[in-house]
């Protein structure tokens, strides 16, 4: 959800905090697993916020489909709040054709460490792993970045993503390092709508981003639909691209 609680985030559960850090430490440092900088949270395509969860202990489910020229990719994200500022992602999907779209994967934990209900400003960082992935671009990935949010009117916000990606070439026998940005806007057009932007890049120019789109809401903060339009410029399968989202909240 893109729209805190009107109060400060609890306090959280140390018991979850511990148990979902201890994950993805092990995974992020000892296997040689690295993440992808490419799901995140809908219904952008590479940005994260640093908002509060709705639900403590809540469920989000999101089912989208990307489509160019080349090919089709279909993916199922699965987010569970651990706390309201703990959350943890799965991603799984598949594309038909090695030219489509990249289908989003990996493993992911966000976590706020500043709530925009204190000062009107939000800070998080997000570790993840992607695992390894057949065809021309195999090699293992690994994420870590820090995610500020502010409120740029008391419904719109932007989102400000600054990170590093690591990638396994396995021709090379290296992992390769680069740079990752995104900046993102979400604001209302009336009470069903939303329009999102989002711009994203990478520090080798093989992910270059834009994206824009609106999000409809079919059941008010429990079933929405983001029909988007887009176009890759960078090195990492270029062209535009259609991208349609079905999101299901699970809120108490």
């Amino acid at each position: 959800m893109l729209t805190p609680r009107n109060k400060p985030v609890q306090a959280g559960q140390p018991g979850h905090r511990r148990k979902a850090a201890a994950l993805i430490a092990a995974a992020f440092f000892t296997l040689e697993a690295p993440i992808g900088a490419h799901a995140d949270d809908r219904p952008f395509l590479r940005t994260t916020h640093a908002l509060p969860s709705e639900d403590a202990d809540g469920w989000e489910v999101s089912v989208m489909a990307v489509a160019n020229r080349r090919g089709q990719a279909l993916s199922t994200q699965i987010e569970r709040d651990l706390s309201p500022t703990q959350k943890l992602e799965f991603e799984f999907g598949r594309s038909p054709h090695p030219l489509g779209p990249e289908p989003e994967q990996g493993l992911r934990l966000r976590s706020l460490w500043r709530s925009p209900a204190e000062s009107g400003w939000g800070f998080a960082t997000k570790l993840g792993i992607e695992p390894r992935r057949s065809g021309e671009d195999g090699g293992q990935r690994q994420q870590a970045q820090g995610v500020w949010s502010w409120a740029a009117t008391p419904h719109s916000w932007l989102h400000l993503n600054l990170g590093w990606q690591w990638r396994r070439d396995d021709e090379q026998a290296q992992r390769l390092r680069t740079s990752t940005r995104s900046l993102a806007l979400h604001t209302p057009i009336n009470g069903q709508r939303s329009l999102y932007l989002e711009a994203a890049g990478s520090g080798d120019g093989r992910d270059r981003l834009l994206h824009l789109g609106v999000r409809h809401w079919l059941a008010p903060q429990r079933l929405a639909l983001d029909t988007g339009l887009g176009q890759q410029n960078g090195s990492e399968r270029p062209g535009r691209f259609l991208a349609i989202n079905l999101n299901f909240f699970d809120l108490n």
